[in-house]
């Protein structure tokens, strides 16, 4: 075998050809991780309120659709990375990218398969103004009569949209495939840069590497944000035709989009991933024995283990997984290292599942811009932290020891940053859910300080009122009601706006008049740039020991095994951190819910209208 010295002396004459062809493939292992996370840590997050929504799911249903990627990268890590290890890596990871492109036009099949999204209204029927193109095209839909008169709700098939969850289980699929197919990016593209770079370099390289993985949900955050404006039958409608804003809480933007273009881009960079050598001849070996652990450094059944190459038969692999398996569960530094990982991914996976919709109810803004505040502001700090940890390791030549506990106090300073989660903003004062009805007879006494959820009151008594779609209205008193019908108002002019209002106070008729406009009241709250700042800071120095956790875990892992630990590793993380994530950030958020979409026609619960922003920012911190 070659001396260190000898190592040293040939990799000058390899290195100008290596890092050329090392630093092509990086490109394209980039703009692939760009576009996967843009899709799968970006689009499909922010879309977890518009899908809840358009398709009348739950936050757990919505849950599962977002880890349903993490289970199926489980199922294919172990096999791929202990078979696929000696194979043509790049071709793989190539591979991987066709199938992730079919996955993500499958996720989007949904809105091609559905019928036109019809978000209902509450008006009283017997209106006599003109109504707008929008509002017929909803009056076909859902008929609420005048106040005084039986409500009427038609529950048959072409009437009344039933069904529709169904789709969770296209968008579940698609899912699927993709965690299938990025698979291969995150366990053998990795382990095949740090083959091909110096051991020096390799915390720089992968730095860069991780960097893309968070660009990508950065820009499908701002890319999803503005799409979310544009409304979601913007194919099959004009836009004059619709009846609602962005800011109307029934809104679906244009989520089936981006995953339609990324589809594209990913079957378009199978060409350059199958043009990569299997393995960059001589810089490879050397690097092997530079990197190679130190005499002093003893493997847990090193002199059973053979190495895994590409002249060894299937039976033979099949033989040595148990050994190579156990060489990497005895060896305590990468057991640990892994659950850290599983502790950190649990809450890293929750919060970027929710964390728009987290924004959206604890702050009162629109879907769109909640989307684009979490991308512009949060994702960077991901990004920064990334490039700042492999930086900092290759500028300070640590040892592993340092590195563990660099990656210790970084978790410590995110650990006293945490306290910043529970800020928020008052909830809008909504009448009947947060406040009572002035002449509602039980509401005006209530001095408890508990939740007033009644909708009913006096002055909507004979309305007939639905609970199935909120359409919230701000009275002239300064105060949201449910819908116009909750508010009693009987007409609406031209301009959209509800006029004669039972249930505003008397003393407008001779001011403003007792009139409603559509949307919430607006809200005073300051509280938002102080939690997106804490909220930077946390991410950030998450995110600065992620790389170098990266290189202990590539250090202490026999060669043969880089892949294969990796793949190991991931199965971890995932099973024990991003798939439970979600969940128990979903199950927390849906025990907040204090009004629920009820259909009228079976009673069945649909998304959730309206959440307890106090309680949610406590349960937001205490995870």
């Amino acid at each position: 075998s070659m001396s260190q010295n000898d190592a040293t002396e040939a990799e000058p004459q390899t290195s100008k050809k290596c890092f050329g062809v090392i630093k092509q493939y990086l490109l394209v292992h980039c703009v692939f991780a760009v576009a996967a996370t843009l899709v799968s840590a970006g689009i499909v997050n922010i879309n977890v309120s518009t899908l809840e929504r358009r398709f009348s799911l739950d936050s757990a249903q919505s849950a599962f659709i977002v880890i349903s990627y993490d289970i199926s990268f489980c199922f294919v890590t172990v096999v791929l990375t202990y078979f696929g290890a000696t194979a043509n890596r790049p071709r793989l990871v190539g591979i991987g990218s066709a199938i992730f492109g079919v996955g993500a036009l499958v996720y989007s099949l949904p809105h091609f398969l559905s019928p036109i999204y019809q978000y209902g209204d509450n008006l009283p029927s017997g209106i006599n103004n003109v109504f707008s193109a929008a509002t017929k095209i909803v009056a076909n839909f859902h008929v609420a009569v005048t106040c005084g008169a039986k409500n009427e709700t038609f529950c048959g098939t072409e009437q009344h949209e039933t069904g529709l969850s169904n789709f969770m289980y296209v968008l579940l699929f698609g899912q699927l495939l993709q965690g299938c197919g990025s698979t291969p990016l995150y366990t053998l593209g990795l382990a095949y840069i740090e083959d091909n770079v110096s051991k020096n370099s390799a915390p720089i390289y992968l730095g860069i590497a991780n960097s893309a993985t968070i660009l990508g949900p950065m820009i499908g955050f701002v890319s999803g944000g503005l799409l979310l404006d544009m409304y979601v039958d913007i194919d099959k409608v004009s836009r004059d035709s619709v009846g609602i804003t962005p800011s109307d809480p029934r809104w679906v933007g244009a989520w089936w989009v981006a995953p339609v273009a990324v589809a594209c881009l990913c079957w378009l960079l199978v060409i350059p991933f199958f043009l990569f050598p299997k393995e960059i001849p001589g810089f490879v070996r050397a690097n092997r024995i530079q990197s190679a652990p130190p005499k002093t450094q003893q493997f847990p059944c090193r002199r059973r283990l053979r190495l895994i190459d590409q002249d060894a038969g299937i039976k033979e692999k099949l033989r040595n997984f148990h050994t190579a398996l156990f060489t990497l569960l005895r060896n305590p530094t990468f057991i640990l290292l892994t659950l850290g990982g599983c502790s950190q991914l649990l809450v890293i996976n929750g919060v970027s599942a929710f964390i728009a919709k987290v924004i959206e109810n604890e702050f009162n803004v629109t879907a769109s811009r909640s989307a684009l505040l979490a991308g512009v502001v949060l994702v960077p700090a991901g990004v920064m932290g990334h490039l700042v940890g492999g930086f900092t390791v290759n500028r300070f030549k640590w040892d592993t020891p340092s590195i563990i506990k660099f990656c210790a106090a970084m978790a410590f300073v995110v650990s006293a940053l945490s306290p910043g989660a529970i800020l928020h903003c008052d909830p809008v004062q909504t009448t009947g859910l947060f406040v009572p009805y002035r002449d509602s007879k039980n509401g005006s006494d209530d001095t408890s300080g508990s939740l007033a959820i009644r909708l009913d009151s006096s002055c909507n008594s004979n309305c007939s009122c639905s609970q199935e779609y909120y359409a919230p209205v701000c009275g002239a008193d300064g105060m949201t009601y449910y819908s116009g019908c909750h508010a009693g108002c009987s007409e609406r002019d031209e301009n959209m706006t509800f006029t004669d209002c039972q249930c505003l106070p008397s003393s407008l008729i001779n001011s403003t008049g007792r009139t409603a406009s559509p949307g919430s009241c607006e809200t005073q709250c300051g509280k938002l740039p102080i939690y997106l700042f804490i909220a930077f800071l946390m991410i950030f120095f998450t995110f600065v020991s992620t790389t170098p956790a990266l290189v202990v875990t590539l250090r202490i892992v026999p060669q043969s095994l880089k892949s294969f630990g990796l793949g190991i590793q991931w199965l971890f993380l995932r099973a024990l951190g991003a798939i439970p994530g979600p969940f128990v950030y979903g199950g927390f958020i849906d025990s907040t819910c204090i009004l629920w979409e009820v259909n009228e026609c079976d009673g069945s619960l649909g998304s959730c209208w309206v959440y307890d922003s106090t309680g949610m920012a406590v349960r937001f911190m205490a995870i």
